[in-house]
């Protein structure tokens, strides 16, 4: 290495030609004729850039914590803040982003508008942001939580919802929270760890924003049977993370064992109390070793992590734009008609795509009728006869209905993942050949949020409930179990006890194929919709794209000399820009 490539630029000096690169934008901005010319969404573009990035320059050190629905990623961050801050028993309906502050104790609720509610500490629970709601007749998406807390003195936290469940609504809030990342902390759960789609999430959605750190954390490390297990599961997430992610530590912890050493609390695994400690206090310390080491760097990485996806999207509009001046009239309406034949051919691909999916859902519901069915046969083979008349009244009805929705669960959990694959497969053949090539050459990335795929054992009766009430498990059990339990409360004869159990087991095996049939034909649905949603943004970007083109290929001789001066203008501007963080 010579002595030129060893010389780096400070934070400061990076920050300082960063902000001069920017100010070369500033005429694009006003100077009306470049909107004249190039159209007002591509400056508007430039200008939102400018102002997001010059925004960003005096922001904390900003964590987002990522990771699907279920992943107990409010646990996480109440763990390592060592303190119940964030509501964990959240439904879509009360699932809202949370982002935390160092301050004097505080809660504020987002309003639309610009308003804001403060909330007491009562106020912060899923019952009472359900009643706010209501009184307001609007949703709560955001809380800013202000805590004065040591941690948080360096950075802020944002916490955001479940990736692979989130509403329509949430979708550019989450992504805005993306790019304020800083760093990004993903949870999975060691009991499925880093599935199909958290893999391509992580590849398409994380890895191309080149943050600053990414730490895997995969909880729940508590319901491992002993610290074999435990090294068993961390060797086989590591063997599917050496080509993804090939420097990336994993760290397999217990949010509910951090939090209940923290706070004094009996811990729940005593077995691996050593182990799960010795792997968070790991992971706080790297932590709390970044954030020391990025004091005087953030506003620098981040600014030119930015400046980085401003300058890639500023040149693809300048390639349509140029692309669009080189059309001739002829060629503007064979564009014209290739996108018509496409959304057509697109129109029958689509339906051809959906018998696919009702064939591979029809197969699905098939093998998890039949691995249910094993489950039902071992579950009548057990030996209740060793168990007290009063234990088995009390636990035995909840104990099939737990045991038969966490295969239900794992079913559909394994199918979904099977699902998500496929719609991926389906949707990068559906993109091909589109017109204006506006569309992502990555998988698209679908999600789905199923009424029970993410209940397991280890959620209480009352969740189950809740969550069930209807068409569950949980309400034909709580049935069967009142009925016996009347039926028996004035004898002890076990005989007849398991007598009526055994007769009520057909009724069992029928609630569990109904609860099937419930949750594959509301996957099939949803399939159907998302793959119906992505056709129609591709052909609406297609549509956006020819229509540009045919703007400015429109444009008379002496404006297209004028447009390929401005882009020359523009283009010298983002070359000055890359040059600050190469």
């Amino acid at each position: 290495m010579n002595l030129t490539d060893r010389i780096t630029l400070s934070p400061e000096e990076t920050v300082v030609r960063l902000e001069r690169a920017l100010d070369g934008f500033t005429k694009f901005q006003y100077d009306g004729k470049y909107k004249a010319l190039l159209g007002e969404a591509v400056v508007n573009n430039i200008e939102n850039w400018n102002k997001d990035i010059r925004a960003r320059k005096k922001d904390p050190f900003t964590i987002v914590v990522a990771g699907e629905f279920k992943r107990g990623k409010s646990s996480f961050i109440n763990a390592l803040l060592e303190e119940n801050i964030l509501i964990t028993n959240v439904n879509p309906e009360t699932m809202t982003m949370n982002e935390l502050r160092y301050g004097p104790h505080k809660n504020e609720a987002v309003l639309s508008g610009g308003r804001r509610l403060e909330l007491s500490d009562d106020e912060l629970s899923r019952s009472a942001l359900e009643r706010l709601m209501g009184e307001l007749d609007e949703k709560i998406r955001r809380l800013i939580l202000h805590r004065p807390i040591e941690i948080l003195k360096n950075i802020r936290i944002i916490d955001t919802p479940g990736t692979n469940d989130l509403p329509e609504y949430f979708d550019d809030i989450v992504d805005d929270a993306m790019a304020q990342a800083d760093a990004v902390i993903y949870v999975y759960n060691v009991e499925y760890p880093l599935s199909r789609s958290e893999q391509l999430y992580l590849k398409y959605s994380v890895l191309p924003q080149r943050y600053t750190k990414l730490f895997l954390i995969g909880n729940f490390g508590d319901t491992m049977a002993d610290e074999n297990e435990l090294g068993v599961v961390k060797e086989s997430i590591q063997e599917r993370t050496k080509l993804l992610l090939p420097n990336e530590k994993a760290y397999l912890i217990s949010a509910l064992d951090e939090l209940c050493r923290k706070t004094g609390r009996e811990r729940p695994k005593p077995a691996l109390e050593h182990k799960l400690e010795k792997e968070f206090d790991e992971f706080r310390s790297d932590l709390n070793e970044l954030i020391e080491e990025k004091k005087t760097t953030v506003a620098a990485d981040r600014m030119s992590r930015m400046a980085r996806i401003m300058a890639e999207e500023i040149s693809g509009d300048l390639d349509n734009i140029e692309k669009g001046m080189k059309m001739s009239e002829d060629q503007i309406i064979a564009e014209r008609e290739k996108l018509t034949n496409e959304q057509n051919n697109q129109l029958s691909n689509l339906k051809e795509a959906q018998k696919s999916i009702n064939n591979s859902i029809d197969i699905m519901k098939a093998d998890a009728v039949k691995w249910v069915s094993m489950l039902m046969d071992k579950i009548e083979r057990e030996n209740l006869s060793e168990y007290a008349v009063q234990n088995i009244l009390q636990y035995y009805f909840y104990y099939c209905a737990d045991i038969l929705q966490a295969g239900i669960n794992e079913c559909v959990e394994y199918h979904r993942e099977e699902l998500l694959e496929k719609m991926s497969a389906i949707s990068d053949e559906m993109a091909k050949d589109l017109a204006g090539s506006y569309s992502n050459e990555n998988p698209m990335l679908f999600s789905m949020r199923l009424e029970s795929n993410t209940w397991t054992q280890g959620d209480s009766i009352t969740l189950a409930i809740n969550r069930f009430s209807g068409n569950s498990l949980i309400s034909a059990i709580s049935d069967l179990a009142g009925s016996l339990i009347r039926k028996n409360e004035m004898e002890a004869d076990k005989d007849t006890l398991l007598n009526n159990i055994r007769t009520q087991y057909p009724t069992l095996r029928g609630d569990a194929n109904k609860n099937i049939e419930i949750q594959y034909n509301s996957m099939c649905r949803l399939a159907f919709d998302l793959l119906d949603g992505f056709y129609r943004d591709k052909i609406s970007k297609a549509c956006d794209a020819v229509g540009q083109y045919e703007e400015v290929s429109k444009k008379s001789e002496n404006d297209k000399v004028l447009i390929t001066e401005a882009i020359k203008e523009i283009r010298a501007a983002v070359e000055l820009l890359n040059k600050t963080y190469e």
